[in-house]
């Protein structure tokens, strides 16, 4: 819970709460008696609150006593969290309470305006109260006689918030043909973006476009504007879900007796499905005019710097003494010459051309699936060729990494967290433009370092368990957000969250983060292993799992934090 602004309000508080529980509903009531009066531009005694609140009128104070007066503004957002906790205090249930109530959702959708907008009226004087729902969590509601209240005072600001329903049918239809574009040109991919976009050009509100966007495409799960599948089917096709069980898995003859077809037939719809996924996936290259030549593949592949470039040496020579076994591996790997650097950064983006043309060809009506193992070895050749390239400059990562390295950091995280940069170093790395790869690939492990090393000190004054991941991705609730260490209470949190997703979903976020006791979060492709699936697959999962509980406890973190 946010804390309060005035002291004074803060300890008028806890004696309140200290009250008999009984007195509640007539506290709530001198709450929203005195937020009516008080005007967020003016100054108020405390005085006057205890006396508002309380009916209890202190003392007078000394002659030479100097006033206590507290801002309006601060005082108004202290009396509304004040309204929760009372209400919280006294434990209402939601079923049991006479009168109508509305959740966050509820008033957005009455009014026709986001949840954002409801928290904004909240703060502005919307008072809400805390009561316990079917399911024993608290949640924010809003009493009927509160919301009239509100609308009745604060009538233009209700009608701004709600100006996206003045809209005509034809300029929404306008704005999603627009966004539509937008997307279609590529530039713009997310719905914020484009809602940036479209306020610029409209005049209307970010959150506006937003909200409109985001009804369009809930009205149609999987076929909007940014939940579109990529494979380009009706959402509701049973292609989907046999493309689903093929990537759990299942076999093709599984998969025709699950789905009662014929072998044939669930062969020839995996290997649609198949050229459809390849066929909306995109595969990065570095285009070249040489690409295109008449000879040259031949020139290309069978160029002669191509021999013995970036493959293990069976003479490692002179290795250093006292080196760990992974810094030894290194020296069976010798560097790269000038020629052999630009000719395998060609092969590499060749290969990919090439695989791309072959992808751009495919009807995936028609195709084969030996056409689909062609491409699919087209860039297994590729990753084969990055492969050498990025053995061939480990070392590179390693003297970078010890002049970054700290007595508090582990040096091999370093040089692993390195090795990930040399490897999209690689893939973006122009080699026509004439430039050593070495120069390239040290800029992008240096600018890594400098954003990696100060995040990875700034943790040690505050190690990040897999909880606090967990609720960072899924709720948006960092470490820092949290008051103190207070492991029982996140422990109790993640495990509630949790307790709402099937038995897999759970146990692949248990993995992922670690959330068992004394064990380290696994891979990906070590879950994939433990499940019998593809990394790929578990990485969908995950994404799910987590989105879903974002979806489900969003409105609990909006509260909190």
């Amino acid at each position: 819970m946010s804390k309060y602004r005035c002291s004074q309000m803060a300890e008028l508080g806890a004696q309140l709460r200290r009250g008999p529980r009984r007195l509640r509903l007539r506290q709530l009531a001198a709450i929203e008696f005195t937020l009516s009066v008080t005007e967020p531009s003016r100054s108020y005694p405390v005085e006057f609150l205890v006396h508002s609140l309380t009916g209890f009128r202190p003392p007078t104070a000394q002659p030479d006593a100097v006033p206590v007066a507290l801002a309006g503004e601060d005082v108004r957002l202290d009396l509304i969290l004040l309204a929760e906790e009372l209400s919280a205090d006294a434990d209402l249930n939601v079923e049991l309470w006479q009168g109508r109530v509305s959740t966050v959702g509820q008033v957005a959708e009455r009014f026709g305006v986001s949840t954002k907008t409801i928290f904004r009226w909240h703060k502005r004087g919307l008072i809400g109260w805390r009561m316990r729902f079917a399911d024993r969590r608290f949640r924010l509601v809003f009493p009927e006689h509160c919301v009239r209240r509100f609308v009745a005072r604060n009538g233009d600001l209700v009608n701004r918030g709600s100006s996206f329903s003045q809209l005509t049918r034809a300029e929404r239809r306008q704005i999603i043909t627009r966004a539509e574009s937008l997307v279609a040109e590529g530039r713009h991919r997310t719905i914020n973006s484009v809602a940036k976009v479209l306020s610029g050009e409209s005049g209307r509100a970010v959150e506006t476009i937003r909200l409109i966007l985001k009804s369009h495409d809930e009205a149609r799960p999987k076929a909007g504007i940014f939940n579109r599948v990529s494979l380009e089917v009706p959402p509701d096709d049973r292609r989907l879900a046999i493309w689903e069980a093929h990537l759990e898995g299942l076999s093709v003859a599984a998969i025709a007796t699950k789905f009662r077809l014929g072998h044939g037939e669930a062969y020839a719809l995996v290997t649609e499905m198949r050229a459809r996924e390849m066929k909306s996936s995109r595969i990065d290259f570095i285009s070249s005019e040489e690409f295109s030549g008449p000879d040259a593949e031949a020139r290309i592949v069978n160029c002669p710097d191509l021999d013995g470039a970036g493959e293990a040496a069976e003479d490692v020579g002179r290795v250093p003494p006292g080196l760990p076994p992974y810094l030894q591996q290194l020296f069976r790997f010798p560097l790269l010459s000038r020629e052999q650097e630009v000719a395998l950064f060609r092969l590499l983006n060749f290969l990919r051309f090439q695989a791309d043309q072959a992808r751009e060809q495919i009807d995936p009506e028609r195709v084969t699936a030996a056409q689909l193992d062609a491409i699919d070895a087209l860039l297994a050749r590729a990753g084969q060729v990055k492969s050498r390239i990025t053995q061939a400059n480990l070392r590179l990562v390693v003297s970078i990494a010890k002049r970054h390295t700290r007595p508090t950091q582990d040096f091999f995280e370093l040089v692993s967290d390195g090795n990930v940069s040399l490897m999209r170093a690689v893939d973006r790395f122009d080699y026509s433009r004439g430039f050593k790869f070495s120069t390239y690939a040290s800029w992008a492990i240096i600018k890594n370092f400098a954003r990696s090393v100060p995040e990875e000190k700034a943790l040690l004054d505050r190690f990040q368990t897999g909880r606090d991941e967990l609720l960072e991705h899924c709720v948006g609730v960092t470490p820092e957000d949290q008051e103190g260490d207070d492991l029982p209470a996140m422990r109790t949190t993640i495990e509630r969250m949790l307790d709402t997703l099937d038995d897999r979903d759970r146990e692949i976020l248990r993995q992922r983060f670690g959330l068992d006791e004394h064990k380290e979060p696994k891979t990906l492709e070590q879950i994939g292993q433990h499940f019998g699936v593809s990394k790929e697959r578990i990485r969908q999962l995950e994404a799910r799992a987590i989105a879903r509980l974002r979806s489900d406890f969003e409105d609990e973190a909006s509260i909190t934090t």
